[in-house]
């Protein structure tokens, strides 16, 4: 499977809470505030967040997250 393309921090949010995909890159400058935010969201439930050339890569391994609708 090929790994999703976020532009900002909203489409991160929308592609993780979608449900649609197992692996976002963050194609975007993250700031620390950001990149904490998020690991602290997704990590504590077990994803994973890599490096991946450039950017970070966050991996929803067996997670099972309901879009907020």
């Amino acid at each position: 499977m090929s790994i999703a393309k976020a532009h900002s921090l909203k489409q991160v949010y929308q592609m993780l809470n979608s449900g649609k995909y197992s692996e976002i890159e963050l194609a975007f400058d993250v700031d620390a505030d950001a990149f904490f935010q998020l690991s602290t969201e997704y990590c504590d439930d077990g994803a994973k967040i890599t490096r991946h050339e450039n950017h970070f890569v966050i991996k929803l391994k067996g997670l099972a997250i309901p879009a907020l609708d």
